[in-house]
């Protein structure tokens, strides 16, 4: 009932705005679940930083949280199977992981090296797909690819230029969470497809 409800809202929102912009066929429906996407995740996000706000803790949470959207943007990788699952997670990697890291400090070699590793992880396993959005097209994979591990390197050079410590191990956490994301290991723990695209390839 819910799925359903988002996405008459999202449709018909987007029907409202296409008047304007004139989109139709692929392009029209690409508009229409990113709205779905978008409906699905405010609650869990407003959820979130609430949270994070009331235990002190937001400034940590949204750096975590900005490490990982960086990447996970181009890298793609595995969803939760629904909604209750997605929001324990989020709970679970952006605040109660960061709450666990007060004063954790790590060296910059440390940073460095960890991110040398994202970056290799990155470049061998995404972007990654899910069913219901197989990434298609040879040239896009290979753009994506490039620009989630530039996106690593850009959280690792943003890091290092503050120069904090305590910032190093919360870049690093929202950055792993993101490569994990693509790994085969994690699919298949989760029992989930792979490389959806060559069903339409």
């Amino acid at each position: 009932m819910k799925e359903d409800v988002i996405h008459s809202w999202s449709t018909a929102w987007i029907n409202n705005l296409n008047r304007h912009v004139n989109k139709e066929g692929i392009e029209l429906q690409k508009m229409i679940l990113g709205m779905e996407i978008l409906l699905h995740n405010i609650p869990k996000m407003v959820l979130m930083f609430t949270i994070a706000l009331y235990l002190g803790i937001l400034p940590q949470t949204l750096a975590t949280w900005f490490s990982f959207v960086i990447i996970r943007r181009y890298a793609g990788g595995m969803h939760a199977g629904n909604s209750i699952t997605c929001t324990i997670m989020t709970l679970l990697m952006f605040v109660a992981v960061p709450f666990i890291l007060i004063g954790t400090q790590i060296s910059a070699g440390i940073f460095l090296l960890t991110f040398a590793i994202i970056g290799l992880g990155l470049y061998k396993y995404s972007p990654s797909d899910t069913a219901a959005r197989p990434i298609l097209g040879k040239k896009k994979r290979a753009m994506l690819k490039k620009r989630a591990v530039v996106a690593s390197f850009f959280i690792m050079a943003l890091g290092l230029l503050l120069r904090n410590e305590i910032l190093y191990g919360l870049f690093a956490a929202g950055a792993l969470y993101a490569l994990v994301t693509v790994l085969p290991l994690t699919y298949k723990v989760f029992g989930a497809s792979m490389n959806n695209y060559e069903g339409y390839e």
